[in-house]
């Protein structure tokens, strides 16, 4: 057991570190999250100026906003694209020799990378929500938040598992990032709170685990959702379950390996 807490933490350390080697692109991802912000607050701003929306308040709503953006630069959102490219390569054969889960490498990289982005990528964020925003946060949703975003970064991992595993059937990862980055901006409040759909719409997307990835989070930490422990259930369930799907689906993609070019 020490054996594999030493390996696991050898990985959250290289994945922390080889987001610092590349410095240039923190530095455009930083820009490019400031200058997605300052638009959608001047979208919203001028939506709100002409029109009456009830179910946020301005200031709730760019909250959203920047939550929602701080939570996208933390999940692990480059999994799907890793498997795919090392599918296409062949290296995914030498990874699934090694002595350790090809899942926890996978994942405990990941947490690194989420950790160096979360104490460094996501500070002009925090700065914009101080500003802009204020400090309105309790402290009891802060902690019902990171509970729910635990759970949120799990299944989003997961799910970028299933996705990744799909090349080993298409070779390709072009149409599947579409198809992935469709359901994540549509279904789970990526961009717009699900709040603001048309009523059977949202009623149909509360039914899917979708919610969980940015919705019912954000909304729990802005002190609008009010079913705590029955969405840290919903979400057990819901991780359960893709975890299991993805099990069986890497079952059989190993079983039957064709690799491109190897």
């Amino acid at each position: 057991m020490f054996r594999n807490f030493k390996i696991r933490k050898r990985l959250i350390k290289i994945g922390f570190v080889v987001n610092q080697i590349y410095s240039e692109a923190v530095i455009v991802k930083i820009i490019s999250n400031f200058l997605f912000i300052i638009m959608q607050y001047y979208i919203w701003k001028s939506i709100y100026e002409t029109n009456n929306l009830v179910i946020f308040s301005f200031k709730e709503m760019f909250a959203y906003v920047v939550i929602a953006q701080i939570m996208s630069n933390v999940y692990p959102m480059q999994v799907s694209g890793r498997i795919g490219s090392m599918v296409k390569s062949g290296d995914i054969a030498l990874t699934l020799l090694y002595p350790y889960s090809f899942t926890e490498q996978l994942l405990f990289e990941n947490v690194g990378a989420s950790i160096f982005k979360l104490l460094v990528l996501n500070i002009p964020l925090y700065v914009l929500y101080v500003l802009f925003i204020g400090n309105n946060l309790t402290a009891i949703n802060i902690v019902k938040f990171i509970i729910m975003f635990l759970f949120s970064y799990l299944f989003y991992f997961v799910f970028e598992l299933i996705f990744g595993i799909l090349s080993f059937y298409t070779t390709s990862q072009w149409g599947l990032q579409n198809l992935k980055y469709a359901i994540i901006i549509l279904l789970s409040g990526r961009v717009i709170p699900l709040e603001f759909y048309p009523t059977i719409l949202s009623k149909i997307l509360e039914k899917l685990p979708f919610q969980y990835m940015y919705n019912i989070p954000i909304l729990t930490i802005l002190d609008k959702n009010f079913e705590f422990q029955r969405t840290i259930l919903m979400q057990c369930i819901n991780l359960i379950i893709i975890f299991l799907i993805y099990r069986v689906c890497f079952d059989r993609v190993i079983k039957r390996l064709t690799i491109q070019g190897g």
